[in-house]
């Protein structure tokens, strides 16, 4: 079924609302968007969607690899000196076992 602007224009006359403002956006194909005169529409942010909205430039602007940090580790690797401790490897497993947990 096709529903023209004409249609939706003669439904609001029907109950006594305003016609439609036509939007002007071409891929509206005749829908329009209701309007009061002089009025503008507002969108606020909130305290917490800035932080975020400032988090979420920062990480996009930050290098997907840091080389200062991987650079020695592979140079590290390639001569062979690179070890990390049976301790240290199963301290990081149980942060994360911790962490997955606290989060589900």
């Amino acid at each position: 079924m096709i529903i023209s602007g004409t249609q939706i224009q003669n439904i609001l006359k029907a109950y006594g609302k305003q016609p439609l403002k036509n939007t002007g956006d071409s891929r509206m194909n005749g829908v329009n968007s209701l309007s009061k005169a002089g009025e503008i529409d507002r969108m606020m942010m909130s305290g917490e969607a800035k932080v975020f909205q400032a988090a979420k430039q920062a990480i996009n602007k930050a290098p997907e690899i840091r080389n200062e940090v991987v650079e020695p580790i592979k140079e590290a690797i390639k001569t062979g000196t690179y070890s990390v401790s049976d301790g240290e490897i199963a301290e990081k497993l149980l942060g994360r076992s911790i962490v997955d947990h606290i989060i589900e």
